[in-house]
């Protein structure tokens, strides 16, 4: 018999399979850390335009704001985030605030829930998973 037809054979085929494997294992956790990455730069964006506005409520009224961030306190709306909420803004007797952001709705299996804290000044960062603060702080 005459053996013409051409095709993988099974030995082919699942080292084929081996390798789609290690792939998707090593890009798959890559692709949550950025998509995580840019669910976090909501926190830093609206953290930032928070810095601003007790900033100018400050040179306004001779002190920081504290209690719940109110679209009327400050000059500006910070408007709402999708990914994570905030708490109230505390203040110390020096001239400082702080807040905290908590991740809402956390993807448990790479980052879970964690929670970023901003104290101003001098504008220190820090996240409560080891995880965040070496993939996700700036």
């Amino acid at each position: 018999m005459r053996r013409d037809l051409r095709g993988f054979t099974l030995i082919e085929l699942l080292v084929v399979v081996l390798i789609i494997g290690i792939l998707a294992a090593v890009a798959v956790p890559q692709y949550f850390k950025v998509v995580e990455k840019g669910k976090f730069a909501e926190s830093m964006q609206w953290i930032s335009g928070l810095k601003g506005a007790e900033e100018r409520y400050l040179a306004k009224n001779g002190n920081y704001t504290s209690g719940a961030i109110v679209g009327t306190t400050f000059d500006v709306n910070l408007g709402s985030m999708k990914y994570f909420t905030a708490s109230n803004v505390t203040n110390t007797t020096t001239p400082s605030w702080s807040i905290t952001l908590t991740r809402a709705t956390p993807t448990p299996a790479v980052y879970g829930a964690y929670v970023v804290t901003f104290v101003a000044p001098p504008g220190t960062l820090s996240c409560s998973v080891q995880a965040c603060t070496d993939d996700l702080m700036p």
